[in-house]
């Protein structure tokens, strides 16, 4: 989302190198939306992505999203934040995403937000319109709460592949308010954005960060002070099935995050023990 700002991923040459690194420690998928940077950050990855090997190339699998609409620059005539689903417009933007992206076809094509004016039965032809083309592989959603995703489930039969949601030890509504289980149930992938709060885990001062930092400080202490805070909270929603999406524009933070994180196992005790500190409360 913030690549073009990022230490190392803000040009095309630092981009590749991000790409690079990505495959190296076995990470394929590269998340996108069609709103990151108005657009800039898909025409980014498209051109980074000519820097390298085919072969290598061709191991990425790409996600993207579609369905906010912001007023900018390249959205002329759009004067307010809104929503769509229909079908000339996921049809028109799938198409958009393809020529900035710079490939044939994209492998997980979300819906980013529920719209309520949303026509199902609509939308659903229109996702099945996509794949039958070879336009897109499998299609998701993201941000959809468990009734949205069964009413967009029930006029088509495509198997729906993910759901991404908020999810992190500050955000654990995912885990009471079915999603998680209605995901494990469904065989979705559940994808978990800002998996870290944003900066809270670094410099956070409220009750909650300072709680959590304590408890995972702790905790590293017990693993012989190897991993970060960080590789803890993401080994946490790893030990639940979520797939956490990291956001950093460095190289060497994803290369530490991504090898901690694989390497911890945490048991039962230490799972609930991060949910305490999250909540400030005991389980019931």
């Amino acid at each position: 989302m913030r690549a073009r700002q990022g230490r190392d991923t803000a040009d095309a040459n630092g981009f590749a190198r991000m790409l690079e690194a990505c495959l190296d420690l076995g990470v394929y998928w590269i998340d996108h939306a069609d709103i990151y940077d108005d657009g800039a950050v898909e025409i980014l990855h498209g051109e980074a992505a000519q820097a390298l090997a085919p072969g290598a190339r061709a191991q990425l699998r790409l996600i993207t999203k579609c369905g906010v609409r912001f007023a900018a620059p390249r959205q002329p005539g759009v004067r307010l934040h809104h929503y769509r689903s229909d079908a000339a417009y996921l049809t028109r933007q799938a198409e958009t995403s393809l020529q900035r992206l710079g490939v044939e076809q994209i492998d997980l094509y979300l819906l980013h937000r529920p719209d309520y004016l949303m026509q199902a039965e609509e939308t659903a032809k229109a996702m099945e319109a996509l794949v039958e083309s070879g336009k897109v592989a499998r299609f998701g959603v993201s941000n959809f709460s468990t009734f949205q995703v069964d009413a967009l489930a029930a006029r088509t039969d495509l198997a729906l592949a993910a759901n991404q949601v908020e999810l992190s030890p500050f955000h654990t509504a995912p885990l009471d308010n079915g999603q998680l289980h209605q995901a494990r149930a469904r065989d979705m992938a559940l994808l978990a954005w800002s998996p870290l709060g944003g900066r809270r885990f670094l410099d956070g001062e409220d009750e909650t960060a300072r709680r959590l930092r304590h408890t995972l400080e702790a905790m590293a202490a017990r693993c012989g002070g190897e991993p970060g805070l960080d590789s803890l909270a993401l080994a946490w929603l790893r030990t639940i099935g979520a797939i956490p999406i990291l956001g950093t524009g460095r190289i060497d933070r994803l290369q530490r995050q991504v090898r901690e994180m694989t390497a911890l196992t945490l048991d039962a005790q230490d799972w609930y023990e991060i949910l305490e500190a999250a909540r400030g409360a005991r389980v019931p």
